[in-house]
């Protein structure tokens, strides 16, 4: 093997080039997908697709059908115990992990699961371990990822109810707090035997953010030919991308940050706040409990006015969202502080109030639920894709079949 400098610098070259390239390859889906070897099977080709939102405040859940039908299945006000973590983890604060927590909790899942598979008891493993705690008299540990658990566990029965059947996978949409990390959620998903539609693939989102999904959900940036990820890619090349003010208002805090979808494409790979704040001491039942509101109704104008004068894009968009965004009080507030934006162009198909309660002004949407739906929405395409690779046009004949009680699955 030669070893003189000049060589070994050429060859180092040479290796920096290829990992650049692949590096580039992926990020900008330039390089073709080999074809599947098999195909989806019909079963969760048309699969509901599950939606969860985790806001500081509370978890809604909604399901996307296959036929296009979106429902809002729940609304999980958070316990004081999950607004605090909340709280700390928006301000910083690292999360606290597992403890130690002896053999009997360390194995109560499996032992619990056992017993649901075997016998066929109705019951899982997280209400066997609260059945058990109710009769030994002692608290479940509330570290941070059992109280996410939780919150994900009651989101998760409600929607099985909903769909009739065990859930298994997921989308999960929250705000843009980096100590709330993806790995912090997919821990708690695991204790309930949950899989997750984020993090799972390269070519996918690691994560997905609150605004990204109300800006899905309100049915802007959706690719048509999201199948394939190139078409998406040559959909929107050179579209250019909007900055998007998103405001969500709940009863116990206000989310005001910027986003600007890359080439006005939603739920892509890259997508994260710009800026963003959180203010827990502009809730709307902080400002109505207040013995002066009117001041608190003033901060909560200026914080809007002064976020968006900070940034460094020119505003083009807006979007809401959150349980308390309908208060009279709060929409008169909040087209106050938009006035005052002497800056801000609103896009007409981004009409600040046209939002409030629409999706591009045809059907009805509770913005309490707008970023689960969008997350819902992703899930529902995802079920449709092959992570590493593109199926032929065969499959969709093979799921034809299927769902005719004919052929099973196709494989090529």
């Amino acid at each position: 093997m030669r070893t003189d400098p000049v060589f070994q610098m050429n060859l180092t070259w040479v290796f920096t080039l290829v990992a650049f390239s692949t590096v580039a390859c992926h990020a900008l889906y330039d390089c073709p997908r080999p074809k599947c070897e098999t195909c989806l099977p019909a079963d969760i080709y048309d699969a509901p697709g599950v939606g969860f939102d985790l806001t500081p405040s509370y978890g809604t859940s909604a399901v996307h059908y296959y036929n296009g039908t979106v429902v809002e299945v729940v609304q999980i006000h958070g316990k004081p115990e999950y607004l605090e973590l909340m709280t700390r983890l928006a301000k910083g604060g690292k999360p606290i992990l597992m403890e130690d927590q002896g053999i009997l909790q360390k194995s109560y899942f499996k032992l619990f699961s056992l017993l649901d598979s075997f016998l066929g008891l109705p019951f899982s493993a997280r209400t066997g371990w609260c059945w058990l705690n109710e009769k030994l008299e002692r608290p479940l540990k509330s570290d941070d990822i059992n109280i996410i658990s939780e919150m994900l566990w009651n989101l998760k029965l409600a929607t099985e109810k909903q769909i009739r059947q065990d859930l298994n996978r997921v989308a999960i949409t929250t705000p843009d707090i980096p100590t709330l990390s993806p790995e912090m959620i997919n821990t708690a998903l695991q204790e309930l035997d949950l899989q997750t539609w984020t993090g799972d693939c390269s070519w996918y989102p690691r994560r997905l953010i609150e605004a990204d999904a109300v800006y899905a959900a309100s049915g802007y940036g959706l690719c048509k030919s999201y199948h394939d990820l190139w078409e998406c890619d040559d959909e929107f090349y050179l579209a250019g991308s909007p900055v998007i003010l998103f405001v969500s208002f709940t009863r116990h805090l206000l989310y005001t940050s910027i986003t600007i979808p890359n080439n006005g494409e939603s739920l892509m790979r890259f997508a994260y706040d710009e800026i963003k704040d959180l203010n827990f001491e502009l809730g709307l039942d902080q400002i109505l409990e207040a013995d002066n509101p009117d001041i608190l109704w003033a901060r909560l104008r200026e914080q809007i006015t002064t976020f968006s004068q900070s940034s460094e894009f020119r505003i083009t968009g807006f979007l809401l969202a959150g349980e308390s965004t309908t208060n009279p009080l709060f929409q008169d507030n909040l087209k106050d502080a938009l006035a005052g934006l002497s800056g801000l162009h609103i896009e007409p198909k981004i009409a600040p109030f046209a939002l409030m309660g629409s999706v591009h002004g045809e059907k009805s949407m509770d913005l309490t639920f707008a970023a689960a739906r969008g997350a819902a929405l992703y899930a529902r395409r995802r079920q449709e894709v092959q992570c590493d690779c593109s199926e032929l046009g065969e499959c969709e004949l093979s799921r034809q079949k299927e769902r005719s009680g004919g052929q099973v699955k196709l494989d090529l």
